[in-house]
Parts: C-alpha cells; sequence; structure tokens
C-alpha cells in the first residue's frame, strides 16, 4: 500500500509548510476509500492504520459525527489499538490547542477526525501543529475543506481566517452517511463546488494581467470536479431528492478540489471573487447562510464578469434550489453592496477582476449588484 502520510507543503498563500515527524511525505494524499457501511469503514482504517504501523490513533469528534459513525469506530478500532477520543466544540484557535495538547498527552501517532467541516479542519490544523499524519473521515459534503490543504478558524478576537494545513493524509469517506446529510448540505456543497469554473477563470485573468503564478493540472482538476455536477444539472429538480449518484458525484468533485488546491499549494483554483464575497460576508457578520450558500449567492454576480459557459452555474445552483440572492439568506441588498466595496479589503494579495473593479469603477460593481440579485429574471450568462 502507498505511504499515505501528509504532503510536505501546505498553500503558500496561507502558511509555510511544517514537516511530518520522521517522515518523506508525498506531495498529494494518496489514500482514498468510498465506503458504503460503518463496518467498510471500520476495515479500511484498520488496515491503513496496521500497514503503516499506527497503533495510537486520536479521534477527534464532532457531536454529530460520534452519533453517526464515531463510535462504531472507536470501538471496533479499539480491539486491536490503544485508541484515544476528543469530542470537539467550533472551529477555533482555542480547540486545535486542546487537541494539541490531548495528542501530546495520549502519545498519539496519528489524529483521525470524523464529523463535519469544522471538526476535519480542527483536526487537520491540530495534526499539522503537532507533527502529525491526520485522517478524514467526513459525514457531510457541505464544502471542498473535506480533501483541501485549508483549515478555517476562528481566533481568540473573533475574527475567522485561513491557515495552511496538511490535506488529509488518507480520506475515508461514508458514502452512506454522508447520503444522508439535510439536504442543505448537500446543497451548500453542490454550490462550492460548480463555483470552481469561476475560480479558474478569474486565475487565468490574474495570470494575464498580473502575472500570478498558474498550474494548469491543478486548474484542471478543479473545472473536472466542478463538471461532474454541471453535466448533470438538467436532471436535478427542486423538490427532487437527490440520488445516490448525485451524492457521489458530488464527493468526487470535492475530493478533486482538495487535489487541486494541494497541487498548486493555494486555495487559488476553487477560490476567486465569489469566495471573496463569501468572505466579506463573514467579516461584516451578515445574513444566515453556510459557506456555499454564500458562495452561490457570489457566484450568481462573480459569473456575469466572464459571461460564457459560467451561466450554467447560475444553472445548476437554481435547479437544486440554492439561494441566489442575498435575501435568501438573510442579508439586505444595502448590506450586500456594502460587503461588496470591501471585497478587495479581504485578500489583499488575492488580485480578481471582481477586486479591480470595485477599485477601479465601483458604480460598475454595484449596477452588477443590482442586475445580478434584484431583477431575478436577470441572464448570469451575460458578460460584462
Amino acid at each position: 500500500m502507498t505511504s499515505v502520510f501528509p504532503a510536505a507543503s501546505a498553500p503558500a498563500d496561507v502558511l509555510p509548510s511544517v514537516p511530518v515527524r520522521g517522515v518523506r511525505a508525498p506531495e498529494l494524499p494518496s489514500s482514498l476509500v468510498f465506503a458504503h457501511s460503518d463496518a467498510a469503514v471500520a476495515d479500511a482504517l484498520a488496515q491503513t492504520l496496521a500497514e503503516l504501523e499506527l497503533r495510537r490513533p486520536l479521534f477527534a469528534l464532532g457531536r454529530a459525527g460520534r452519533n453517526l459513525l464515531g463510535r462504531s469506530l472507536v470501538i471496533d478500532c479499539g480491539a486491536q489499538l490503544e485508541c484515544a477520543t476528543v469530542e470537539t466544540a467550533g472551529a477555533t484557535l482555542d480547540e486545535v490547542d486542546r487537541l494539541q495538547h490531548v495528542a501530546l498527552e495520549e502519545k498519539a501517532d496519528v489524529i483521525i477526525s470524523c464529523g463535519g467541516g469544522q471538526t476535519l479542519d480542527v483536526g487537520k490544523y491540530g495534526a499539522t501543529r503537532a507533527l502529525l499524519p491526520f485522517f478524514a473521515i467526513p459525514t457531510q459534503a457541505s464544502h471542498d475543506g473535506i480533501c483541501s490543504p485549508v483549515a478555517v478558524l476562528r481566533g481568540a478576537d473573533g475574527r475567522v481566517s485561513s491557515y495552511g494545513a496538511r490535506a488529509p493524509a488518507a480520506l475515508f469517506v461514508p458514502v452512506h452517511v454522508v447520503s444522508r446529510a439535510p439536504r442543505r448540505t448537500l446543497v451548500s456543497g453542490m454550490a462550492d463546488l460548480a463555483a470552481n469554473l469561476i475560480a479558474v477563470e478569474d486565475w487565468r485573468w490574474a495570470h494575464r494581467v498580473s502575472g500570478e503564478p498558474y498550474d494548469d493540472y491543478a486548474a484542471l482538476l478543479a473545472q473536472s470536479g466542478a463538471r461532474l455536477l454541471i453535466g448533470r444539472r438538467h436532471l436535478f429538480a427542486r423538490e427532487r431528492p437527490f440520488a445516490a449518484e448525485d451524492v457521489e458525484s458530488l464527493v468526487h468533485g470535492l475530493v478533486l478540489s482538495g487535489l487541486a488546491m494541494a497541487l498548486a499549494r493555494s486555495s487559488r483554483p476553487c477560490s476567486g471573487p465569489e469566495h471573496l464575497i463569501s468572505h466579506a460576508f463573514d467579516a461584516l457578520g451578515l445574513g444566515t447562510g453556510s459557506h456555499g450558500e454564500q458562495v452561490g449567492v457570489g457566484s450568481v454576480l462573480a459569473s456575469r464578469l466572464y459571461g460564457g459557459e459560467l451561466g450554467q452555474v447560475v444553472e445548476l445552483l437554481r435547479s437544486i434550489g440554492a439561494p441566489t440572492t442575498p435575501r435568501a439568506i438573510g442579508i439586505s441588498f444595502e448590506d450586500a453592496v456594502r460587503a461588496l466595496k470591501i471585497t478587495y479589503q479581504v485578500r489583499p494579495g488575492r488580485h480578481t477582476l471582481l477586486s479591480r473593479a470595485v477599485t477601479a469603477d465601483p458604480e460598475f460593481v454595484v449596477d452588477l449588484a443590482r442586475n445580478s440579485w434584484l431583477d431575478s429574471d436577470a441572464s448570469a450568462g451575460e458578460g460584462r
């Protein structure tokens, strides 16, 4: 079996890499298992741990993750290994510190997170700081963090920031659990994934205009992940339950997104102007939308900057019933415009066409917002 220790590098635009203790790591995660039962997840996990001679796993479990799958994993693995567990509560730097302390106290040789995105981010960054390999077992597919080298965490000052971390060294996807997640989480993940097409188009623009480094292979992975869903957009309907094939396409796409970011050593293949809008909503504390829902709302506007096939992103959002206006996620148009005007400040080093437009012609951006978000019949396929 190929080594599954984490890659030796993290996104260069977030945080420098940290070496794993005594291990030469491959550039990308090298173990990926799609399982359809609790027993299959436990068997695959036990086999991986045994082959790598890892005997002291620390399970970081979210409350939902513990109930959905975590307890059975700990019971099964505990028969042969010295397992320890810790329940995480929120994606904060304080939780990362607590996890790191428990890992040291328990003499853990691997951290395994089972739960939603917040649980994965705490485990991912905790393992990076503790110089330990990290395994991920996601119970939701609400965004591309399940296989990315980025952790989104809240600091003591309440600010949310992105931190470079290891992409999971091994990823075990319990398809049977993810499929049972609330529809809203699946819609959120689909919106986040579809936005890859916008992010890559904007990445190309930044490469052409400002010389930003661009990786064709990473871009291809990100686009391919998005197209797994975009190609199925005519099969979706707001009232139709998602089929198993829909969920597997989503998870495969999110994994490709994570690999694209790990390869690029940056979130750039999957994060463009639509993500800056979402981050601006967060910075101002606006609305009730999830990350993917906010990205979807941002995509409706951002797609109009380029036109072409990007109109397909909005077609997908409407077909799955994703929010497409700020008001749908509890944000007034006036507040949404206020957020747009600070997008260039959210990540000063990130060059996007939206950031350039906000500083060069703010009235154009306000008009774009009006046409994108106030006119429910506006076509997202028009160019600027």
